[in-house]
């Protein structure tokens, strides 16, 4: 049956309405003014997890933690400020210029520090507010972000935002034990000036920092030499295969005792269930477990299952896994993964504070691979009590 004139308009307008959708597919969602009272924000903020804290060598209390800052635009944002303030609305601090580009990075590139974040991206903004006294920190924290759209859109040319709130952990770190015995070891990496700050991982679905207060670890001898034979073999280095130990009474979680050592300065690749090379996972409290990786191949001296002692040995440091030279990797973290978890602020209970060494730059390394004493800036050098050993620290152990 011939359709209708009826029939043939309303097929009509089916088309102009299938053409309509079709045209708003391709230009995009229609703007709408916000109501009164709102307002469009291109940066949404959040913390990803609770800011937690430590004491340093330096006497100094460090509140640690992320925030995320997610483009919601389609353009670029240019951050210009971003500013702490505690529960009551008091300004902490204010991270603008230099200091506000070393501590902002895109999320998928920590190392290269920016301060403007692509349309539909994510940046981290990676804080650590410091106090004098432990009083000092507060119980909640919220952040006031200043950013500049790109020209051209129906917004501010300037945008202010108050977010990011979020409730400090006031817990307090993990006090522990040391993981080494001795004089003259080194904190070559710590918090929070090292790449294991930055080495947020997506795992399972979730985003998580296990290394986020870890420490590498390095020695020297009684001459103050890393090196005293050949630098391109494991035991051209003085702290090659020394004993590590439980840093408290703990139950052994995992351990692993099966990759071989690598050559320093010439690591072969590792895939990333060979990435901690061999280690061994301890649980020493509801929700706290440490970690030691690239462990000496052969030396793991413990089991899952087994009961420890605080300064029982678990193993010998070595330079498996992903390892360019031998060191000992140790953190603390909520979970029993070096991976799947979070990390947990910890301190030593008691130690000696050596010195300093300078940071490692291209005329020092080659200096301490000939087999020359590293120098050491012996100012501030004392007992330590409930402390982190802060980056290039050189400690005695009890």
């Amino acid at each position: 049956m011939p359709p209708t004139a009826t029939a043939r308009s309303l097929q009509g307008v089916r088309k102009w309405l299938v053409l309509l959708v079709a045209l708003c597919g391709l230009i995009g969602p229609v703007a709408q003014s916000p109501a009164v009272g709102q307002r469009y924000t291109p940066i949404v903020m959040s913390v990803t997890s609770g800011p937690q804290w430590f004491k340093g060598t330096d006497g100094s209390y460090s509140l640690v933690y992320e925030l995320r800052l997610t483009n919601g635009f389609g353009t670029p944002v240019k951050i210009s400020s971003i500013g702490v303030r505690d529960g009551d609305g008091k300004p902490l601090v204010r991270l603008a210029g230099t200091r506000l580009r070393r501590s902002l990075t895109l999320l998928a590139d920590p190392t290269k520090p920016t301060l403007e974040v692509p349309g539909s991206t994510v940046a981290v903004a990676w804080m650590q507010l410091r106090f004098a006294h432990r009083s000092e920190i507060p119980s909640r924290i919220e952040h006031v972000l200043t950013v500049r759209p790109s020209p051209g859109l129906p917004v501010p040319r300037s945008i202010a935002d108050v977010g990011g709130r979020a409730k400090v952990d006031l817990a307090g770190p993990v006090v522990i034990g040391p993981p080494l015995v001795g004089d003259n070891w080194v904190a070559v990496g710590s918090c929070c000036d090292g790449p294991h700050r930055r080495a947020l991982q997506p795992v399972n679905g979730r985003l998580f920092l296990g290394q986020r207060f870890a420490v590498d670890w390095n020695g020297m001898d009684a001459e103050d030499r890393f090196v005293n034979g050949d630098p391109d073999t494991n035991a051209g280095w003085t702290f090659y295969g020394k004993p590590v130990v439980a840093v408290a009474d703990a139950t052994v979680v995992e351990a692993v005792d099966r990759f071989p050592e690598q050559v320093p300065n010439d690591a072969r690749p590792v895939t990333l269930q060979e990435a901690d090379g061999n280690y061994v996972i301890l649980k020493i409290g509801p929700h706290q477990f440490v970690g030691y990786a690239h462990l000496q191949h052969g030396s793991v001296a413990v089991r899952a299952g087994q009961h420890v002692r605080r300064g029982d040995p678990v193993g010998a440091l070595g330079n498996s896994g992903s390892s360019t030279g031998p060191h000992l990797h140790f953190q603390v973290m909520d979970a029993p993964s070096l991976v799947a978890a979070n990390g947990l602020p910890f301190v030593i209970d008691r130690f000696t504070e050596v010195g300093t060494i300078p940071p490692l730059s291209a005329a020092l390394a080659r200096r301490l691979a000939r087999g020359l004493p590293a120098p050491i800036d012996r100012h501030g050098a004392g007992p330590q009590v409930d402390a982190l050993p802060l980056g290039r620290d050189v400690v005695d152990f009890p």
